[in-house]
């Protein structure tokens, strides 16, 4: 209880018997408190109204979405689809702010995070933009890590153009002690988030890949900014991707916006559009390498013909609603519609806590006379320093399966930082945040993906699987690079058993970190028995 809350329920002039009675009417208040956030927190939101499904609308036949993707597809044989991997974070930003400023009849945008920071609020700021002048907009954020209030959600569904679905809400989102409650007594169907990342404009052109909505994705956080990797494609592809995003627009745990708040009128939304637009400002200097209006981008789009590579592709992700483990998880599809590896195998993921299962496929491709190359965050480059303290101990399983381990630093080389930070930000440190596979130089999956217990098991996610002999090259160009001893530490197991690190710092045989804190924090994080849920 509160300094305030003692001093109103025992004030200093009460006799001795009016204190007892007015203690036990605190203690009676605070029970009946207890037990009702209890009740709160015993209950769970119902399926979702009833509501008409809505779908994907057709793909737009005017703009120069429609002219670029026409222009795309005369190069390429029919089943093939057009893919520019986005590698760097200021593309990232740029060509999602291209394609709302150009889209003409529909977007729709399915995310983990999408946070209240500069990068945030400018690409909203943009959706509601386009929103206003007839673009239907949908948007889709999972409820875990959504910065909006109740409030702020129900004002943006009063758009006649936009609306909003929240993925797998708690019961009570006001309350932060009653929506932990919500949690915990709702484990098991609210510990499943929605992990996918796309993004769909005019059905002609999307974005999947790895990056959320916010600023470390787009090279714009002080703290770190995250090396990351996306892929623009349009084609045959697209459609796939839409009726993936339509299977999680209308299902059951997707609550619309006007749902979750019914208290906020459509005379609120102006008050938003000035509190964006004051954002904005406010975060002029941070923003300067991207445009704060809407923009034309004929000229980069028109680019695309020359630079997006062909290749067949099909959009892959887990299903919305778990049936009880008996859906195919994406990583299983990956295993039935990849071709085996033959030759080499590379992967890329920020978190790495192997199943039994890939260490036994590590050691059966080692011996089948597979070169598998990993590359993973260390300490130093993981944000979530509790993921790397349980992923440490798998390090020697991994080696003597036959795998050639690398660990991105925190303080990569100044090409790298030119990648990933985006002037005039320079943030702390970089993180490592792609998620790909790429097997014998001919395909690849980009996607949501981590290789942990909560994505493979847990969570949803999606991705691109490319049959794509230039693009796999492209990318394992990149991956090559950042696996050179000025980006990151090469393991390797020393006669008497230690650990070593090399790179071109030298080689230590401790695990390189950011700080001493971080060894500390790394030291009690691996003594919680949460490796299931990381």
């Amino acid at each position: 209880m509160s300094t305030d809350a003692k001093q109103h329920c025992l004030p200093a002039s009460m006799s001795s018997h009016a204190l007892q009675k007015r203690a036990g009417t605190c203690v009676i208040i605070v029970v009946s408190l207890f037990f009702s956030l209890l009740v709160s927190g015993c209950s769970v939101l119902p399926p979702a109204p009833e509501f008409t499904p809505t779908f994907s609308l057709p793909p737009a036949k005017k703009g120069v979405l429609a002219e670029v993707a026409a222009s795309v597809a005369a190069q390429f044989d029919n089943e093939q689809s057009g893919f520019l991997p986005v590698l760097n974070s200021r593309d990232g930003l740029r060509w999602r702010l291209a394609l709302v400023d150009h889209a003409t009849t529909s977007i729709d945008a399915q995310y983990f995070i999408w946070q209240d920071d500069a990068a945030g609020n400018l690409l909203f700021e943009r959706l509601l933009a386009a929103a206003d002048r007839g673009v239907r907009v949908r948007l889709m954020v999972d409820d875990f890590a959504l910065a909006a209030s109740d409030r702020e959600i129900g004002i943006i569904s009063h758009h006649p153009n936009l609306e909003i679905k929240i993925f797998n809400p708690v019961a009570s989102r006001s309350s932060l002690l009653i929506g932990l409650l919500d949690f915990l007594f709702n484990f098991e169907k609210l510990n499943r988030r929605m992990h996918n990342k796309l993004f769909v404009v005019d059905n002609l052109m999307a974005i999947a890949g790895g990056r959320n909505i916010g600023n470390e994705y787009f090279g714009l956080s002080d703290s770190y900014n995250f090396r990351d990797l996306d892929v623009l494609t349009t084609g045959p592809v697209i459609m796939e991707l839409a009726e993936a995003f339509d299977s999680y627009w209308n299902s059951e745990v997707a609550y619309s916006g006007t749902d979750i708040s019914r208290t906020s009128t459509s005379k609120d939304l102006q008050s938003l559009r000035s509190k964006l637009q004051a954002d904005l400002v406010r975060e002029k200097d941070r923003l300067h390498s991207y445009p704060l209006v809407r923009t034309r981008w004929d000229e980069d789009l028109q680019s695309l013909p020359t630079v997006m590579l062909p290749g067949t592709a099909h959009f892959l992700q887990d299903v919305p609603i778990d049936a009880e483990g008996e859906e195919l998880r994406l990583v299983e599809m990956l295993d039935s519609l990849a071709s085996p590896s033959h030759e080499q195998l590379v992967i890329i993921t920020p978190y790495l806590i192997p199943r039994a299962d890939f260490l036994e496929n590590l050691a059966r491709l080692s011996s089948e006379g597979v070169d598998v190359t990993v590359l993973t965050s260390s300490m130093g480059a993981n944000n979530h320093t509790m993921a790397h303290s349980h992923y440490k101990k798998y390090r020697r399983p991994l080696l003597t399966g036959g795998a050639d381990i690398y660990e991105f630093r925190h303080d990569p080389s100044e090409k790298i930082r030119q990648i990933t930070d985006v002037p005039p930000v320079r943030a702390d440190f970089i993180s490592l945040h792609i998620k790909a596979l790429v097997g014998d130089g001919e395909r690849c999956f980009i996607g949501s993906l981590n290789l942990d217990p909560r994505a493979v098991e847990i969570n949803t996610e999606n991705g691109l699987y490319i049959e794509s002999p230039e693009l796999a090259r492209k990318l394992l160009t990149e991956f090559q690079q950042m696996m050179t001893p000025q980006n990151a530490w090469h393991l390797s197991l020393h006669d008497d058993g230690r650990l070593l690190w090399s790179s071109d710092a030298g080689t230590v045989s401790s695990q390189p970190a950011r700080s001493f804190g971080q060894r500390i924090a790394d030291f009690f994080f691996r003594l919680l028995p949460v490796e299931s849920q990381l």
